[in-house]
């Protein structure tokens, strides 16, 4: 069965070891999976960490990429890529050398207990916010009825800061 193509955008974050690096590794390695075209990547924004306990400042970039994968192949992948690069699950929230988040695929809305789509969390987080809306400019959030700039403005201020941009 050959699946259309679909256009949709991933959210990478790291705050452990070498962050950068282990973001460009999972870009490289979503890169040249198989079923994935990388189309655009977002600058790199530094933020502070939501989970628990003291953690160093979280990396954060978002992908948009053109995949002919379905979403819980996609999802696979990109538990994969973190495996591939030592993401560890023991706490919460807790510290990681990458997360690969599925944000948006395509148009659709997924709601089972794998896979949520858009992300559950996207209208609150500022980190996967600016960089969505530096690769996809002010779309529309599926299921919301909201536009990227106004979930944007609707957030209180928040510490993010433009660590790399990206040419």
């Amino acid at each position: 069965m050959v699946l259309d193509k679909i256009y949709a955008y991933l959210g990478l974050g790291s705050n452990v070891g070498d962050r950068k690096a282990h973001l460009d590794a999972a870009e490289s390695a979503l890169a040249s999976a198989t079923g994935i075209y990388l189309d655009r990547s977002s600058p790199t924004y530094e933020s502070p960490p939501e989970g628990p306990g003291n953690q160093p400042d979280f990396l954060n970039r978002v992908l948009g990429i053109e995949t002919w994968m379905g979403p819980r192949e996609l999802l696979q992948t990109c538990l994969a890529v973190e495996n591939q690069l030592g993401r560890k699950r023991d706490q919460p929230q807790g510290p990681r050398t990458v997360d690969v988040d599925i944000l948006l695929y395509g148009e659709k809305i997924i709601d089972d207990p794998e896979l949520q789509i858009p992300h559950p969390a996207l209208p609150r987080r500022p980190f996967f916010l600016q960089p969505l809306w530096d690769v996809a400019g002010d779309i529309p959030l599926p299921g919301s009825g909201l536009r990227l700039s106004q979930l944007l403005a609707g957030l209180a201020p928040y510490e993010l800061k433009l660590y790399e941009r990206q040419f």
